[in-house]
């Protein structure tokens, strides 16, 4: 019987960088405002209803959006992503299988009873600090696209990813190639004046 990944640390890091991504940036405001938002974010992670949203959930996420953050922004820095890992397991996790509802036996990591924000700061805590465990820190990246740093895992075989999407690294070869058509124009006007 195979293993039910909506209940892996695969999917508990694609949800803790898609939290990470709602932050505000140069291209998009603050995406966690209400707890709706939040829901559609579980949601859209494949987390099982029933899913209730308080804006005690709400603020515990965004608690939580804040301190995953903080160890994508400590990238490439082994010492201070473990302190970060650390000191956010040590107050969040509480590893142990469960099984309810008809669902086979799995790992929960948060405290029993735990908000939403309380599930998404351990097993997303947990979820980067058994990629770096496994693929060292440059696991963890920001979007190399001056415009958005979004938060990235490099994961999976080929290149080291550099950019969040397909469109933040056509936006970067685009304006690279307009930069040097411009230089290119430039120079020919300086040669003929």
């Amino acid at each position: 019987m195979g293993a039910d990944t909506r209940f892996g640390s695969t999917r508990w890091a694609r949800l803790a960088v898609a939290l990470v991504n709602t932050e505000p940036s140069p291209r998009h405001g603050d995406l966690l405002t209400e707890p709706a938002r939040l829901r559609e974010l579980l949601l859209a992670h494949d987390e099982p209803e029933p899913v209730v949203v308080t804006d005690v959930d709400l603020a515990e996420a965004r608690a939580a959006r804040t301190e995953l953050a903080a160890v994508f922004t400590a990238a490439g820095d082994e010492r201070r992503i473990a302190e970060l890992l650390n000191a956010l397991l040590a107050r969040t996790a509480r590893p142990r299988l469960v099984g309810h509802d008809g669902v086979p036996l799995h790992l929960h990591v948060d405290a029993p009873d735990s908000t939403w924000g309380g599930w998404l700061a351990a097993s997303g805590g947990m979820a980067l600090a058994l990629a770096v465990a496994e693929h060292g820190v440059d696991v963890l990246a920001r979007c190399a696209a001056p415009d958005c740093r979004h938060a990235l895992l490099r994961q999976g075989p080929g290149r080291t990813r550099r950019y969040c999407t397909a469109t933040c690294a056509a936006r970067v070869r685009v304006a690279a190639h307009r930069a040097q058509v411009r230089d290119a124009a430039a120079a020919q006007l300086d040669e003929r004046g």
